[in-house]
């Protein structure tokens, strides 16, 4: 994927009803888990509160994946 069909799809998934949570696959392995529905995002990343309170800040440049949490099939 690239940066421009990342920042679309983060759109449809922010904008799904009703929200399914998901998750960023990144480059280095590392996995980062949107929980709701409230993202700041513009061309080169997204914001948002994690679960544990903290700010996560992810640069769409990273991404390497983005999946649900949940299989597909079971939503």
């Amino acid at each position: 994927m690239n940066i421009k069909q990342i920042e679309l799809k983060v759109t449809e998934l922010k904008h799904r009803n009703p929200f399914v949570p998901f998750v960023f696959e990144l480059a280095d392995g590392r996995i980062v888990e949107v929980p709701h529905s409230g993202l700041a995002l513009d061309e080169t990343g997204v914001g948002f509160i994690d679960s544990d309170g903290a700010l996560a800040d992810v640069e769409f440049k990273n991404v390497r994946a983005i999946r649900f949490l949940i299989p597909e099939e079971v939503l």
